[in-house]
């Protein structure tokens, strides 16, 4: 099984280093993340999903928008309770989503979930359930998953450091991007 995190930034903010610096990048840095299992769009049946069942417009075939730096934020400061705890929730206050994982023996199952409901988006549809619901695609080995968001964290840092080499000088950002390359 193959999974690999996209992060698509919607634009980068000229003065994105003092951003990351002062930490007002968790409310200008906004993006697209995309989730591939076996080289398909986990996002692909999220059109036309209604606002009462979803929320906002966040979530389409394109992907989940959200604060990027936040997520990315979140996730790092959570990926080893993955597999440790029996649910981990990535969430931004900035959107009406979360991310939920959870371990069920070596995997992790994965769904979106409207934050003010019992309904999830598991990658096939939405569902309404007080747990996550099971899928043919949000089942994932765990070391799979974790490297594959591991990997698509280190490719935006990355890209963020080609386009602003000064970013090596920000603590803020090299803490965050040792964690995902060691």
């Amino acid at each position: 099984m193959i999974f690999n995190l996209d992060i698509q930034p919607d634009g980068l903010p000229s003065n994105t280093v003092d951003e990351i610096r002062t930490g007002e990048v968790y409310y200008s840095m906004f993006g697209e993340i995309i989730f591939f299992i076996n080289g398909k769009n986990f996002f692909e049946h999220a059109n036309g999903i209604s606002e009462e069942k979803m929320g906002t417009s966040s979530m389409s075939s394109k992907g989940l928008t959200i604060p990027i730096y936040g997520f990315i934020h979140s996730f790092i400061n959570q990926m080893d309770d993955i597999g440790q705890k029996k649910a981990v929730i990535i969430y931004e206050d900035q959107i009406d989503k979360e991310i939920v994982l959870e371990t069920s023996g070596e995997n992790v199952i994965f769904a979106i979930r409207y934050c003010l409901s019992n309904y999830w988006y598991d990658g096939e549809s939405v569902k309404e359930s007080l747990e996550i619901p099971i899928s043919s695609v949000n089942m994932i080995p765990i070391p799979v998953f974790k490297e594959g968001m591991i990997e698509g964290i280190r490719t935006y840092f990355e890209s963020l450091l080609q386009q602003f080499p000064e970013l090596q000088k920000v603590d803020k950002f090299v803490e965050l991007y040792k964690k995902v390359t060691k």
